[in-house]
C-alpha cells in the first residue's frame, strides 16, 4: 500500500516542528517566524487540522488491551469520517502550497522519529476506499500498534513553574562543583524534558552535537596530537555523526556525557 505522506496531518507537523527546531539551533529568525506563523495559521486550536492531528495523537499515544482496542478503533474511524473530510483535504492544499513556497525545498523530507508508527495510523484512517484485503492488513498493523505492550511507567504528576524552577534551582547548586557546565546543562535539559515535550532538549543537543564535532575537529588538527588520540578522537567523531539520525534516548544522553568528559580531558592535555 503507497501511503501519501503529504496527505497525513501529522506528519506536516511533525515536519514543521522539527524545521522548527533547526531553526532555533541555527539562530534563523527569518525562518523561525515562517514555521511559527504557519503552524498558528493552520494547527490553531480552531482550526480543522487541529481537530484532525487530535485523531491521530489519540491513535499514536493509545496503549490498549486488545477488547479496549477494537471498540477504541471504531470510534477513532467514526469521528475522523465525521470530519468534513473535504475541508482538511483544502487546508492540507493550501498547507502544502504555503510550505513549497516558504520553506525550504527539502521540508518533505525530513526525518521524522516515529514516522512508521505516523505512516501505519494514515494508513489506517485513510484505508476505508481501500480493497478488502487491503483495509484489513492496514487495520492489523493499527491494531498491533495500539495493543504494542510497552514497559510499566509510573505517570508524572503534574510539575507547576515553581516547583519546576526550584528543581532546577537545587541542581545546579548541587552539581555547579562536580559537573562541566555542559554536562549539568545536558542533564537539566534530559530530566526535565518532560515538560515541552522534549523540545529544549533537542534544541541544547542539536548545538551541543555540532559544538562537540568542531571541537574534536579542531583538537585533531593540532600538530602535536599523539597517534593514540587521533585514533580516539576520530571514534569520538563517528559517534557523534551517528547520533543525527538517532532518537535521542538515555544511551545517547550517557554517550555525549562521557564524550564531554573525553573532550575536556584532550584540550587539558592540550594546554
Amino acid at each position: 500500500m503507497r501511503h501519501n505522506k503529504k496527505r497525513n496531518t501529522a506528519f506536516l507537523y511533525e515536519c514543521l516542528i522539527k524545521q522548527l527546531t533547526i531553526a532555533i539551533v541555527r539562530k534563523d529568525e527569518n525562518l523561525k517566524e515562517s514555521i511559527v506563523n504557519i503552524v498558528r495559521e493552520y494547527f490553531n486550536k480552531s482550526s480543522i487540522l487541529y481537530e484532525d492531528l487530535q485523531l491521530y495523537n489519540q491513535l499514536l499515544e493509545a496503549k490498549l488491551n486488545k477488547q479496549q482496542a477494537t471498540r477504541f478503533l471504531f470510534e477513532i474511524r467514526r469521528d475522523w469520517e465525521s470530519l468534513s473530510r473535504k475541508k482538511v483535504f483544502n487546508r492540507q492544499t493550501a498547507l502544502i502550497k504555503q510550505i513549497n513556497e516558504s520553506l525550504t525545498p527539502d521540508f518533505f523530507a525530513s526525518f521524522v522519529d516515529n514516522y512508521r508508527e505516523i505512516a501505519t495510523v494514515g494508513s489506517f484512517l485513510q484505508s476505508s476506499g481501500l480493497k478488502a484485503k487491503q483495509r484489513i492488513l492496514s487495520e492489523d498493523r493499527m491494531f498491533q500498534l495500539t495493543t504494542a505492550e510497552i514497559a510499566e511507567t509510573k505517570a508524572f504528576k503534574h510539575v507547576d513553574n515553581l516547583t519546576y524552577n526550584t528543581f532546577v534551582d537545587k541542581f545546579n547548586e548541587t552539581y555547579k562543583h562536580t559537573l562541566r557546565d555542559e554536562q549539568r546543562l545536558l542533564l537539566t535539559n534530559f530530566i526535565t524534558s518532560f515538560s515541552d515535550n522534549g523540545l529544549g532538549l533537542k534544541c541544547f543537543m542539536n548545538e551541543e552535537l555540532g559544538r562537540l564535532k568542531n571541537e574534536m575537529a579542531f583538537l585533531l588538527e593540532a600538530d602535536n596530537v599523539s597517534e593514540t588520540y587521533k585514533q580516539r578522537g576520530q571514534k569520538v567523531l563517528n559517534k557523534l555523526d551517528t547520533f543525527s539520525c538517532t532518537p535521542i534516548n538515555e544511551e545517547m544522553v550517557k554517550d555525549v556525557f562521557y564524550i564531554q568528559d573525553l573532550i575536556a580531558e584532550f584540550n587539558k592535555n592540550e594546554d
